[in-house]
């Protein structure tokens, strides 16, 4: 089964592909740069509260946790409010928005009013933001390119991504060894600035929103169920949601449980803590510029498998680590798990964007995000928690185990045989 372009509109790239399209080039750029200063950012903020505020593992977890409370809270909600919106406005308010949440925490530093109760409000404000940039995001591009660019399309916003997992993590610590923390914070503000600016340039006139079932005052309740219904009687999104939640919140778990493990226990600087998650990102890259040749020569089912399994052996690796010998075992799990992570998007975004009604893409999406993101809101929070209880390496273990335990459900699915 291939994905089907019977349903939905075209979008408006002409018969130069996305060369040719001015308005696709620059939400690529947006994404460039927004991705890149996130990925600064997302190191950066937890070095400045180990180092400016002495935070324990718990306190971490929170704030790790705090950006991603709103894809658990907000996702279904949001989904259902933007399917009845243009998504161009949305995409420049949440960036414009999230530059100046984040452009107040060097202020604070610099003024020696930093606090931790600042830091969540951030983070949780940003993720508010983040939300409505991501569900508009990814429902705006079916009606910005044609559907049989949505391959093509996904992988240069994945290999843009994953270009950011790769330098930005890398030049966060580079930075915050340099210029400080809270300057680093600083840049991830102005590439959310830059990002809006991007966005705003966009000239495609977006349609007006359908409404669904005929009506024009429906029930909120109601469009999120229908939303969340379709994702979970569909037995491919159902199966892809199950898969990737419980990856990401291993994942989210050991985020946490590595920097506090590479900073106290084997003591590293700031720069190399930051080349090891780079190497994720150099693993994403790889993944990124080989996904589309997989998907024709396997298809989309054997690709998300596929997917699924590296990331999962890269996240066993992780906890064989110890301080005798932990850089290569660190660097081999961040490179093979990055490997699997864009085969296995860039697969199941193409696979739900084409198989989804026009009027259902933002509730579908943020259908997705809840279930997928959700995890990830308690992923920080549980791994700071078992640190404390049982010790980093031990934590790691489980967050490792808690990573495959997604592959029954995937394997004894549809999904393989597409």
């Amino acid at each position: 089964m291939q994905p089907s372009n019977a349903r939905g509109r075209p979008g408006p790239t002409t018969g130069g592909g996305l060369r040719r399209s001015p308005d696709f080039l620059r939400l690529w750029a947006a994404q460039s740069i927004s991705e890149t200063g996130t990925q600064v950012g997302q190191l950066a903020v937890p070095l400045l509260a180990i180092g400016a505020l002495r935070a324990s593992p718990a306190e971490l977890g929170f704030l790790a946790g705090a950006r991603t409370v709103p894809f658990l809270v907000l996702s279904l909600p949001a989904g259902a409010i933007l399917d009845r919106m243009r998504r161009r406005p949305v995409l420049i308010v949440a960036d414009l928005c999230r530059a100046a949440l984040l452009g107040s925490v060097p202020v604070a530093y610099a003024l020696g009013v930093l606090s931790f109760l600042q830091l969540y409000a951030v983070a949780v404000l940003a993720g508010v933001f983040t939300v409505c940039f991501d569900v508009s995001y990814q429902s705006y591009l079916p009606a910005l390119v044609r559907r049989e660019h949505l391959t093509e399309a996904n992988t240069r916003l994945t290999i843009s991504g994953s270009a950011a997992e790769m330098v930005g993590p890398g030049a966060a610590g580079v930075l915050a060894g340099a210029i400080g923390a809270a300057a680093t914070v600083l840049l991830d503000a102005l590439s959310f600035l830059v990002s809006g600016l991007l966005c705003r340039a966009i000239r495609h006139t977006e349609p007006r929103p359908e409404a669904g079932g005929g009506t024009t005052s429906r029930s909120l309740r109601r469009e999120v169920g229908e939303g969340l219904g379709f994702v979970l009687r569909d037995p491919l999104l159902s199966r892809i949601a199950a898969c990737a939640s419980l990856v990401n919140l291993a994942s989210s778990m050991l985020t946490v449980l590595l920097t506090l493990y590479m900073v106290r226990t084997l003591g590293y600087p700031s720069a190399l803590v930051g080349l090891v998650f780079a190497l994720c990102g150099v693993g994403f890259v790889l993944g990124a510029l080989i996904v589309g040749p997989v998907i024709r020569r396997i298809g989309y089912g054997r690709t998300i498998t596929a997917g699924a399994l590296v990331s999962a052996a890269g996240l066993a690796v992780l906890p064989a680590t110890s301080p005798a010998s932990s850089l290569p075992f660190l660097a081999a799990g961040q490179l093979v798990f990055g490997l699997g992570v864009p085969l296995f998007n860039v697969a199941q975004v193409t696979l739900r964007q084409s198989v989804t009604p026009g009027r259902l893409q933002a509730r579908m999406n943020a259908s997705m995000r809840f279930l997928i993101w959700g995890t990830l809101a308690l992923g920080g929070p549980a791994g700071g928690f078992l640190a404390e209880a049982v010790g980093t390496r031990p934590a790691m273990a489980v967050a490792a185990v808690v990573g495959c335990l997604p592959l029954a459900p995937l394997l004894w699915s549809p999904v393989p045989a597409l």
